[in-house]
């Protein structure tokens, strides 16, 4: 993998490292976590895959701001299998304790899907549907646009589009917790569909291991290649901050 492919990936991760917080020093806005997952196989088979993951959220009542970035590499005998980058950006404001509104940026790159590039933009309005110390429940319904590239193609195809995102969390111990995201953009051409599946665990101090599994669907794609892809990772990484009440 190229060099500049792996700086990237550490840029998404480092700005997470830096903002850990001291124990002594008083809480700050910023909170999230970053981690790595690799492996590498020689003799008989010769594969390298590698991932890079961060979420950082800055909360500041009435707004908050989520930022999620993934970089993923696949290769076998040298050549590349797999390579999908993305982000997504959230600003919300909140109209009241249960009720907000949002505005959205998301990207994804997926060099060997059917549909290899997608930006999606959209606003619309979310509701806390469940706030207790142990789970919560985000839903929100949207509307806005999105611009498709599909596998072989050049240009970009513009379509309306529907947003319904879901957030589940659920803190099963002081050292566990679960995770469950659901993002579907809806429109003529093609409706996309992302639920995530997440399970992190706390090692020692501030740092992690989570399981996740990324599934994706895209309605239309070109010929001959599949509506589905996935990505499970095991991964090690570090938290940071701690999300205000």
């Amino acid at each position: 993998m190229k060099a500049w492919k792996l700086a990237a990936c550490a840029a998404v991760l480092a700005p997470g490292i830096a903002c850990a917080d001291d124990p002594k020093s008083p809480p700050t806005p910023w909170f999230g976590d970053a981690s790595l997952g690799y492996v590498h196989t020689t003799g008989n088979t010769n594969s390298t895959a590698f991932n890079a993951k961060g979420d950082v959220e800055w909360k500041s009542n009435p707004w908050d701001n989520q930022f999620n970035a993934i970089a993923a590499y696949g290769s076998s005998a040298g050549t590349s299998t797999s390579e999908t980058y993305s982000f997504g950006d959230k600003l919300s404001h909140d109209l009241s304790p249960d009720d907000y509104v949002f505005v959205s940026l998301n990207y994804l790159d997926d060099r060997f899907a059917g549909v290899t590039s997608t930006w999606s933009e959209a606003v619309g309005y979310g509701r806390h549907f469940l706030k207790t110390p142990t789970q919560t429940l985000d839903v929100d319904l949207g509307a806005g646009s999105s611009q498709l590239r599909d596998a072989g193609d050049t240009d970009y195809q513009t379509q309306v589009i529907g947003v319904f995102n879901l957030q589940y969390l659920w803190k099963i111990s002081p050292v566990a917790q679960f995770k469950q995201t659901v993002h579907v953009t809806y429109g003529p051409q093609d409706t996309f569909i992302n639920p995530v599946a997440e399970l992190k665990f706390n090692i020692v101090g501030n740092f992690i291991a989570t399981l996740s599994y990324d599934w994706r669907r895209n309605t239309s794609v070109p010929a001959y290649t599949e509506q589905n892809d996935s990505i499970t990772t095991i991964n090690f990484g570090y938290t940071f901050g701690k999300k205000p009440a």
